[in-house]
């Protein structure tokens, strides 16, 4: 294997990184891990039996595999620091969910030091138990004579556990991920700040419940127990963010105005552009069978 089995995650403590830290583990890697909090570094790394390490540098000084983990914010300026660190032909990947700039930082690495460099984005969160059917995006970015080898055993080995593997450019990337996560975080956050602005308990809404508005509430609720500086960060730190939010601005005033004037005519036409538009989408034909399969979950629950 041209991959090697010693790897080292930066940001070992936090949620992705105790996911990757099982993950390699289990896959017989010999793991590192480093994190800024040490007490919390000392009792992960105890969990999982792996090492830890408080010096960045003897960290990654034997790394075949260097992860880094950690806020969107820091991962160019870490990527910069270990760079002179590496032995040669060290893999180092992020999987930070913005790429531009990280692209950007491992490239100008790349191109210094003899080292190999990719930008991964597990489309999932820490709660995963499986693997199995999950996106995970790929940008490939470039290195050593050795690049391609080393990088496909990694890909294949995320492969050989039914993960899909996506691969892109940064533009595309950021501008997705912007309508795939910000999005859906958005309306979320909103949509709970909607209801706390009537003055009305939550629960004695859910007195009043139907189907659409349960199943959006756990939504909601299942999204706002994650890490608010993640959150924050995807929207904050992504460009493509503010231009929807200009888009969606745009849409929330000509909905406003149709419901204002009663224009039904108005009402048909923008209901009819997302039904038209929702048509293209594989799951479309079922979804309605999966609300209700989501709906006989949520009933199963609140008889337990």
């Amino acid at each position: 294997m041209m991959l090697g089995r010693n790897i080292t995650i930066i940001g070992g403590s936090g949620g992705m990184g105790k996911v990757f830290c099982k993950y390699f583990k289990n896959h017989r890697f010999d793991v590192t891990l480093f994190a800024r909090n040490e007490l919390r570094l000392k009792k992960v790394a105890s969990e999982f039996n792996v090492k830890y390490e408080l010096s960045l540098e003897k960290s990654v000084k034997n790394a075949d595999l260097v992860m880094i983990s950690i806020p969107i914010t820091s991962t160019a300026e870490m990527i910069h620091k270990i760079g002179p660190l590496l032995k040669k032909n060290t893999l180092i990947f992020d999987i930070s969910s913005i790429k531009k700039s990280v692209v950007n930082a491992l490239n100008e690495v790349q191109n210094k030091y003899p080292i190999n460099c990719i930008s991964l984005h597990p489309m999932f969160g820490p709660g995963i138990t499986n693997m199995k059917n999950y996106v995970m995006t790929v940008l490939k970015v470039g290195g050593t004579e050795k690049y391609e080898e080393i990088v496909n055993e990694l890909l294949n080995l995320f492969r050989s556990d039914g993960l899909i593997i996506t691969e892109t450019e940064p533009d595309i990337h950021d501008k997705r991920v912007a309508l795939t996560l910000g999005v859906p975080h958005m309306f979320n956050i909103l949509f709970l700040n909607l209801l706390k602005s009537s003055k009305e308990p939550l629960n004695e809404l859910t007195r009043f419940t139907g189907t659409t508005f349960l199943l959006q509430k756990v939504f909601a609720e299942s999204i706002i127990q994650r890490e608010m500086e993640m959150f924050g960060e995807i929207q904050m730190e992504n460009q493509e963010f503010l231009k929807i939010l200009e888009k969606f601005e745009a849409l929330l005033s000509r909905y406003k105005k149709i419901v204002e004037e009663k224009n039904v005519k108005g009402f048909n036409e923008i209901f009819s552009q997302g039904l038209d538009y929702s048509k293209e989408d594989n799951h479309f034909k079922n979804s309605y069978n999966y609300f209700y399969e989501f709906m006989k979950i949520l009933k199963r629950e609140s008889e337990n």
